[in-house]
């Protein structure tokens, strides 16, 4: 069942905001629009969100991606809208995945206190450079899903050979690599010199929260499981949706 209200343009107000995002192929820095940066009001498109409940799955998918990136362009205004589609569908199938691009933008404006993660496993290696000298490298031997090393298409097997201004030297190239991940804060942004086989890439990544979790030791002397990041993104989406409905219950519906 369609409602009336997603048959017509909603417009919304928002502040003014500048914000990082964090999360997915979305790790990338986000405006508010200039509409919104001036007090103006946002439109929601139409027809995307008849299309999260289309019969066809594929205009199903497309619709959800569609609107995954017009949020993207402003957060504020994306998520109030895709709160207001999360409360008020009555078609399943739109609030499911009105839910998920709601959880997405949600996650890109969390704020970022900590430390900065990558998200690998690694150890110390040794390449040959054009002169045939040996060079000191940071070996990855696995990528966490979901994670900012993920995200930038680092794979298990490549090698770290710099990132930034940073040359490692022979004194523990896995440390000095720590080291700077931890020195950075979520959401910055670094570049990674990396060989993979032959080629030689560049790539970057914009850093999540490091978990607390890793720099607890448990009795027996080793790093306890971390949670999935899906899970970590998934209580704080749960914790953010509980203090909205503590702002409705406290305040009158539109």
């Amino acid at each position: 069942m369609k409602m009336n209200y997603f048959k017509k343009k909603a417009f919304l107000l928002f502040p003014p905001t500048i914000i990082l995002a964090v999360a997915g192929g979305m790790f990338a820095e986000v405006e508010d629009s200039e509409e919104t940066k001036k007090g103006g009001s946002v439109e929601l498109p139409e027809g995307l969100i008849e299309a999260l409940g289309h019969e066809d799955f594929k205009k199903r998918r497309e619709g959800q991606n569609e609107l995954l990136l017009w949020g993207k362009k402003d957060l504020q205004g994306g998520i109030e809208a895709l709160y207001r589609i999360y409360r008020e569908a009555e078609n399943p199938e739109v609030r499911l995945r009105g839910r998920e691009v709601l959880k997405a933008l949600v996650i890109l404006k969390q704020p970022l206190p900590g430390q900065g993660y990558l998200g690998i496993q690694m150890d110390t290696a040794r390449w040959k450079d054009e002169k045939g000298m040996m060079r000191p490298a940071v070996l990855i031997t696995d990528v966490r899903k979901g994670t900012a090393a993920d995200l930038a298409n680092l794979k298990a097997n490549d090698l770290i050979t710099g990132l930034d201004e940073v040359l490692f030297d022979d004194l523990a190239p896995t440390r000095r690599l720590a080291d700077y991940i931890k020195s950075k804060g979520p959401g910055d942004k670094i570049t990674l010199k990396v060989k993979r086989g032959q080629d030689h890439l560049e790539l970057t990544a914009s850093l999540r929260r490091r978990p607390t979790a890793l720099d607890e030791i448990t009795q027996w002397g080793v790093l306890p499981v971390l949670p999935q990041e899906t899970e970590m993104d998934e209580d704080y989406f749960q914790e953010w949706l509980k203090k909205q409905r503590e702002k409705d219950r406290k305040s009158p519906r539109d």
